[in-house]
This record gives structure tokens, C-alpha cells and sequence, in this order.
């Protein structure tokens, strides 16, 4: 069944800065009426969704007098777009608040309740959280300067190797100091023992607080800690980056022979020619057994884009990037590739050429299989499925292949460049309006 859950259940939790105690968990508030996973189950299926589908999406509402929600909008929608977000939302006139409990929020205030529906018997677990050290590398730069603390909550997929994807940011506070962001670029370094469902690894998602504490004195005046270097995202479309194969040649030969698997994030600058340079490696699991020297092996095959999106150029920027190493790729077919971003799709003008000499009797609907390619973009691309079938739509969609690019690394660690991926479309005409509206 598809969990409805409310409140703000936090499963790990962070503490990062100068205390060491980790403090309690948020508690939900108090509700005196709440769907039941029945109903959850049934939102989910109205919005086209089944119960066997992982998803999760976590709506904020503001509390009225009357213990009801209003205002409510999504801060969480996994996947994309999908039955989970519209079903969540319309789950939301079901709530009420305890107003009578002393838990309970002050009229205004903004709530939030949830519909996942990841299974596991085992929940995920940490094996490393980043360090004071690590946080200052992220550190917002004019809240350090001020001194000024910050917390944030964020969300996000566990991989089945435990790294984490999927990143959103729930709170942040205080608002506009840019936490949230700052929590989410330290993902790269986290590593999670992975949920598992009978035995075995399965996706599974949390909730991590952060809290942010501004060092002082010497702390403070470090070099090597100085926030104003600038931290990119390894998830981009890189001009060229390591294949599913190189990754594979890569895996140390004694931890490959005794079916272990690892990982590695390195911390490294670009130059002025994108490639990479100055690389340490900040974290390696299990220790000794190759996986940081693999890792490292790979990182001449790492170059840039001429420039950022900004139109700043890379040189003396830093990039945290984390290589998974997982014994399934040895035998796997497809290839195990990481969760990719879109970098470019195709212009409405674009898909209504290709669509519009069409009939559409309601709506199109096309899934493209293609390999992902240096650069980002796809190649062999093939009609998986099409509907309605033999009437030009599958051509269609194939001619706007090359309109699609996507990210070639990802923040789970894993290659993109070498793997299938998947690319539904949509195609619906819509009615043109009267004249002279």
C-alpha cells in the first residue's frame, strides 16, 4: 500500500558543526483526521498511478483556524510530474490538525505530509557523514562572513549502492541564506548502507537535517577552507566522461575476483582547459581495496564545457565527484548506468514540427529507447513503444533525437555514456482559440 505519512518524519538525521550531541527528530503534529492507506492507495490510483510503483511526494500546506489545510503546493514530486504529486494533493482536504494538541502549529504555519511508497524491510543507515571540514567547503558565503548559523531539510533517493540522488530541499532557515543548496552539494560525499527488501538492495528515500554552525577565530581564517571557491555538481553534460566501460576496466582486479563493491568521491579543480587537476580523494569504502586509486585512474577522462551556464569559465572551480563500483556491472546486461538529468530537450516548435502534419485523435504517446553518448547526447535510438501504433508517430519522435541531451556522470556516481536510456513523449493537440482571443 502507498504510505501516507505526515508531518515531517525525519528516518537519518545530521547534526553538522561545533556540538556533537544529535538532537531529536522534529515530531509531526498531532492530526485528529488523516487518510488512511486505503485511500492513499486510491488517490494513487485515480492519478494513474499502482501500488507497486516507488515514488514519493511531500506537500507543505499552512494550517487554517479549523485544523484544515490550505496553500498547499508540492516540495516533492519523485518522479517528476507523476501520479504521486497529484495524488498527494488531493489528499490534502482529508487532513485535520489536533488543535487541542501541544504539538500543535500556530494558525498560518506551514505543514507537511507525505505519499511514498518505498518498500524495504531493512531501512538505509549511514557509513559516512560528512565532517565540520567538509561543511565549510559549502558554507553559504555571506552567512559566513555575517557568522550567521543556518539549518536545512532535505530529501533524497538512496541508490542500491547507497549513494544518494534525487536531491530536493524541504526548509531552510533562515530563508535566502542558501542552506538548502549548500546541504544538497554535500550529497557527492554521504554513503548509506542501502534499504533492503528481502535480502536485497532496493531504492528507498530519507529525510536529513542539517544544522550549520559558523566557526570562529582561527576556523574561520583557513585557506583551505575558504567558501568563496565555488562548488559545481559532477551531474553535468560533460564533453567527455568515463563510459560504463571505462568504469568497468577501472574496477580494482582483486576486489572485482572477491565480488566486493565500493566507492570513491575525489575533490579535484578544472584548469583553464576543463580538464581536471589537483584531485585527492575525500573519501573511499571499503578502505584497501583499490577502489580510490581506481577512482583517481579515471579522472584524465573528465573534461568540462568550454564554459559554465553562466558563461564563467570552469578554471578554479571545484567538483566533488563520487565513482560507485558495483560487482553487477561485471554481468550486467543493459549496463548499470546512474539517473540522468536533462540538459536539453526538444522547443515546442520543434516537437510541433515533427508532431504537426499529424492526426492526433486525443493523445500520442512514444517511448524511445537510445545510447547515450559522449557529449550527452543519444544515438541508435529505437521505437519501444507507440500508440497509437503505425501511423508516423514513432518517426516523428525519432526525428527529434537529436534534440535530446543529458547529463554524462551523475551524483550517484555512475557513467551514463555507453547505457540505454528510456524517453517517453506526449503529443497532444490542443483545440487552437476563437478568433480574436
Amino acid at each position: 500500500m502507498s504510505r501516507v505519512r505526515a508531518g515531517c518524519v525525519l528516518v537519518a538525521a545530521v547534526l553538522l558543526g561545533a556540538a556533537t550531541p544529535k538532537p531529536p527528530a522534529p515530531q509531526p503534529p498531532t492530526w485528529s483526521q488523516k487518510p488512511t492507506e486505503a485511500q492513499g492507495d486510491a488517490a494513487l490510483a485515480a492519478a494513474g498511478g499502482k501500488p507497486t510503483d516507488p515514488g514519493q511526494a511531500i506537500v507543505l500546506c499552512r494550517m487554517k483556524s479549523d485544523g484544515g489545510l490550505e496553500a498547499c503546493r508540492l516540495a516533492v514530486d519523485r518522479p517528476a510530474g507523476g501520479a504521486f504529486g497529484k495524488a498527494a494533493l488531493t489528499l490534502a482536504p482529508l487532513f485535520r490538525v489536533d488543535r487541542a494538541s501541544p504539538r500543535a502549529p500556530a494558525v498560518g504555519e506551514e505543514i507537511s505530509f507525505g505519499l511514498s511508497n518505498y518498500k524495504f524491510d531493512v531501512a538505509p543507515d549511514w557509513l559516512r557523514k560528512p565532517t565540520q571540514r567538509d561543511l565549510m567547503t559549502v558554507y553559504p558565503t555571506e552567512a559566513m562572513r555575517l557568522g550567521r548559523d543556518g539549518k536545512a531539510t532535505i530529501t533524497c533517493v538512496v541508490s542500491l549502492q547507497g549513494a544518494l540522488f534525487d536531491c530536493d530541499v524541504i526548509s531552510e532557515s533562515p530563508p535566502g541564506e542558501h542552506f538548502g543548496a549548500a546541504a544538497v552539494a554535500l550529497t557527492p560525499q554521504l554513503l548509506m548502507r542501502p534499504a533492503t527488501l528481502r535480502g536485497q538492495p532496493v531504492l528507498s528515500n530519507v529525510s536529513i537535517p542539517f544544522t550549520f554552525k559558523a566557526p570562529g577565530g582561527a576556523m574561520a581564517r583557513r585557506p583551505d577552507l575558504d567558501p568563496n571557491k565555488g562548488l559545481v555538481s559532477p551531474a553535468m553534460a560533460w564533453v567527455e566522461a568515463p563510459s560504463y566501460a571505462a568504469l568497468v576496466s577501472a574496477y580494482p582486479a582483486k576486489a572485482m575476483e572477491m565480488h566486493v563493491g565500493g566507492r570513491a568521491t575525489l575533490s579535484c579543480q578544472f584548469d583553464r582547459a576543463g580538464r581536471l587537476r589537483s584531485c585527492v580523494t575525500i573519501t573511499e569504502e571499503p578502505k584497501q581495496k583499490g577502489f580510490g586509486n581506481a577512482a583517481m585512474s579515471l579522472t584524465k577522462q573528465f573534461r568540462a564545457p568550454a564554459t559554465m551556464t553562466d558563461g564563467h569559465s570552469f578554471e578554479g572551480i571545484s567538483v566533488q565527484i563520487p565513482v560507485v563500483f558495483d560487482p553487477v556491472m561485471m554481468a550486467a546486461s543493459p549496463p548499470i548506468i546512474g539517473k540522468a538529468q536533462w540538459v536539453a530537450l526538444p522547443s515546442g516548435e520543434e516537437t510541433s514540427a515533427a508532431f504537426g502534419k499529424l492526426k492526433v485523435d486525443g493523445v500520442a504517446r512514444v517511448r524511445l529507447a537510445c545510447v547515450v553518448v559522449q557529449g550527452g547526447g543519444v544515438t541508435d535510438c529505437r521505437v519501444d513503444q507507440e500508440t497509437p501504433a503505425g501511423q508516423g508517430f514513432g518517426a516523428a519522435a525519432l526525428s527529434l533525437a537529436p534534440h535530446f541531451k543529458l547529463t554524462t556522470w551523475t551524483v550517484e556516481g555512475l557513467p551514463t555514456v555507453g547505457g540505454v536510456i528510456n524517453i517517453p513523449l506526449r503529443y497532444e493537440l490542443k483545440d487552437p482559440p476563437p478568433a480574436g482571443k
